[in-house]
């Protein structure tokens, strides 16, 4: 008999204790992966900027945008995603799964977006922990010195990424306490005194309060944004001590996680400052809007905790972004994708050349792109993880269709469907509603540019194996003119 298991891949025994791997295995536990995932989703930064984006489309009911983001499409792709990690467990995460279940073409493009959009996400974080960082030390002002402090973030976590996956977990661990102490802890006192009043709480999850459907919907695509990333624990399943198991739990903590601190900085921050306050404020350095909620709660010595709390969810997303980007690397040279030398590690088991790679990429990006050309940095960040989910949830559905009956794979198929259209609409939709008419499309441009490069990349792996094919045979009609009666002349 078909049990639950069965249909979603669940690894109830743990069955599954060991996969191919160079790297430091049996070193991570679930809570390590948990906190590592999380940290990637960066929840300081993301709750300062996309929460007051709710409040202006959807007031008082982006709880609602938010629960509605959980449950379609994100619920649906971290069930799809527990099928995909039981059947190809591995680092690669969207390389793997398209490599095995689309085509090996495909998967070399997609793991090849996916390592853009980590190594987009590494100077995003940096640029933006310069600029709070500047907030804190206002001698600091300038950007030439933003320049300089997010390069010299780059190297340090890019140092500390090489030293092991255990401390990059530690760390993690407790730059992201702090963040959830300070964005949900601002909630939960929002909650508990509030300071606004007029707030009715049926408001909150009501669709005819934010405005209908469509106003819900729009609301939902900052939700997407906000709940992303939770994926990023599949990353670290070669390292991990059941690898399976351990990340399939973290992907529904994570992001039942990211939907407990989101919903109640969501709630609560409106009891505490007025929505067209706090939706003013999100424009503003010095750590908005967290910052005006602080300023309610919190005596005036306590007022660098705002900007602090942004900087800690930088440095937590850049070492993440750099761990997670270098083990889809590692893993596409393992499988031939990639020249040998991307998946070298070095005497912590860590993929050193990767890391180093993508963080010299990120000092680039920081020089040429800085803080004023944020929206370039959330384009790529979301049309090339927009790209990886859509590839994800086509390998499930490819998946389903190979192992089972055409009724049940129908039934499996029809949600991972619905969400793969939903994301081709946040696709679609990404970058055309800039207030700028320069930087409508951007988000097109550059995911084009990201496939032609991964096609780009396609074409020349498969010269390096016909040339490897040639040298071979070359070696191999060599071998077979050394005749015996040559070898015992030469005697």
């Amino acid at each position: 008999m078909t049990t639950i298991n069965d249909l979603t891949g669940y690894d109830e025994d743990g069955s599954i204790t060991d996969v191919d791997t160079k790297l430091k295995k049996g070193r991570l536990n679930t809570y390590d992966v948990t906190l590592a995932a999380f940290a990637f989703n960066a929840p300081g930064y993301i709750a300062a900027s996309a929460i007051p984006l709710i409040y202006g489309v959807v007031g008082h009911a982006a709880p609602l945008s938010i629960l509605v983001a959980f449950l379609f499409p994100m619920c649906v792709l971290a069930f799809c995603l527990i099928r995909l990690v039981r059947e190809a467990p591995s680092a690669g995460g969207v390389f793997t799964f398209t490599e095995r279940f689309v085509h090996p073409g495909a998967a070399t493009v997609l793991g090849w977006t996916y390592t853009v959009m980590a190594a987009t996400t590494a100077p995003l974080t940096a640029v933006i922990g310069a600029r709070y960082i500047q907030a804190l030390f206002p001698a600091f002002q300038g950007d030439f010195q933003a320049r300089i402090i997010g390069t010299v973030m780059l190297v340090v976590f890019s140092v500390v990424s090489n030293r092991g996956v255990e401390l990059t977990a530690k760390i993690a661990g407790v730059l992201l306490a702090f963040e959830i102490v300070v964005v949900a802890g601002l909630g939960l006192c929002g909650i508990v005194a509030p300071q606004v009043h007029d707030v009715p709480i049926l408001s909150l999850y009501s669709v005819s309060a934010a405005g209908g459907l469509m106003a819900v919907g729009q609301g939902v695509l900052f939700g997407v944004f906000m709940l992303a990333n939770f994926d990023s624990a599949i990353n670290f399943i070669e390292e991990s001590k059941v690898p399976v198991r351990t990340v399939q739990r973290s992907l529904m903590l994570v992001l039942g996680l990211a939907l407990i601190v989101y919903s109640l900085a969501a709630i609560g921050w409106q009891f505490a400052v007025p929505i067209p306050e706090l939706t003013r404020a999100s424009a503003a350095p010095g750590g908005s809007p967290i910052a005006t909620v602080a300023d309610v709660y919190l005596p005036g010595w306590l007022t660098w905790i705002a900007p602090l709390v942004v900087v800690t969810s930088s440095f937590a997303g850049m070492q993440a972004s750099l761990n997670s980007g270098a083990r889809t690397l590692y893993r596409m040279g393992q499988d031939g994708h990639l020249p040998a030398r991307v998946c070298r590690t070095n005497r912590h088991q860590a993929p050193s050349t990767a890391i180093f790679g993508l963080a010299a990429a990120g000092v680039l990006a920081v020089w040429l792109r800085p803080f004023a050309d944020l929206v370039w940095y959330i384009d790529t960040f979301t049309i090339t993880l927009v790209l990886s989910y859509v590839a994800m949830l086509a390998a499930y559905i490819r998946l389903v269709w190979s192992k089972h009956p055409a009724g049940t794979a129908t039934m499996l198929s029809v949600l991972p469907a619905l969400a793969l259209v939903m994301l081709v609409y946040v696709a679609y939709s990404a970058g055309i509603s800039a207030s700028d008419s320069s930087a409508k499309y951007n988000a097109w441009y550059i995911g084009t540019a990201v496939l032609l490069t991964g096609w780009f990349l396609v074409v020349l792996n498969r010269r390096r194996r016909r040339a490897h094919q040639s040298r071979r045979a070359e070696v191999d009609v060599g071998v077979s003119n050394v005749t015996p009666a040559a070898v015992a002349s030469s005697t």
